[in-house]
């Protein structure tokens, strides 16, 4: 058995090799914003978060690491990954064992576009995606959905409302101005999809419709309480895991887990209705 770890090209790469089989972490850093998600999810805490330097009087993301002697390859980081900068691969094939096995999950996210709805010439989507995954063509509008984090900022940007967007995490943001440092703009340095902006004043203030709770902004905030961030509930497939459930709570808390099982309390007492009158119409009752 070999475990390495290598980072080249922007790219940091881990991996487990044993006689018969291979599997691989890549992290693109091009992708990954910093945000604190696959370090809370990770169960083995094979994901640390180093403070980066100012880049010419701006904030700048944690720099992601990934252990090699920790890391297990389940690929519970990548599930929540918000921006697919993390990528598992087993045997060569990409792969999520922790989704595969029924351990977690798939998020449930999506965009769609109506073309006919589209105003000729515009392309108002395109200018404002703060991921730039967005291109308008002539008769087309090509978005790559996998690296789509699912804030609606085209939606809500669209003259024609002819784009939809599915958020997979529902939460709440806060700040509170008047613990912010004067002239302190670090959250919105770092700030992935355009969910906060400055007043006239200077001041912070947060987008919430546009906020996809990844928590970036929160970790270079140097005043403690100044913001706040919530996460409440994920959409995601059906899926009844005891890891999952430890999971959820540690990216969301105590009362998003609560509101977990109580939906999966609901759908079960719905599910045993619906089998109760099946049995009275069959006559068995």
């Amino acid at each position: 058995m070999k475990r390495y770890k290598k980072e080249e090209e922007g790219k940091l790469e881990i991996g487990l090799v044993m006689y018969t089989k291979k599997w691989s972490l890549s992290l693109d850093r091009s992708l990954c914003k910093g945000c604190e998600l696959c370090r809370l999810v990770c169960p083995r805490y094979a994901i640390t978060l180093t403070d980066s330097p100012d880049i010419d009087g701006k904030a700048v993301a944690p720099l992601v690491d990934v252990d090699e002697n920790k890391c297990d390859y389940h690929g519970i980081c990548a599930v929540v990954c918000p921006f697919n900068a993390i990528r598992i691969t087993t045997g060569g094939k990409d792969e999520l064992p922790a989704v595969k096995s029924g351990v977690f999950p798939v998020l449930t996210r999506d965009i769609e576009v109506d073309r006919e709805r589209c105003e000729p010439g515009c392309k108002k989507c395109q200018e404002c995606c703060p991921l730039g995954i967005i291109t308008v063509g002539e008769d087309s509008v090509d978005i790559k959905k996998d690296y789509c984090a699912s804030c609606p900022v085209c939606w809500t940007e669209c003259p024609a409302d002819a784009i939809s967007v599915t958020k997979f995490i529902e939460g709440s943001i806060l700040i509170q101005p008047d613990l912010c440092p004067d002239g302190c703009h670090k959250c919105l340095d770092v700030c992935p999809v355009d969910a906060l902006a400055a007043d006239e004043d200077g001041k912070i203030y947060e987008k919430d419709n546009n906020c996809i709770y990844c928590g970036a902004c929160k970790l270079v905030c140097p005043a403690e309480g100044a913001l706040k961030i919530e996460r409440t509930a994920f959409r995601h497939s059906p899926v009844k895991s005891g890891a999952w459930n430890r999971g959820l709570e540690k990216i969301t808390s105590t009362k998003g887990l609560m509101r977990e099982l109580t939906a999966e309390g609901t759908d079960k007492a719905r599910e045993a209705i619906q089998n109760l009158n099946i049995t009275k119409k069959g006559g068995t009752v």
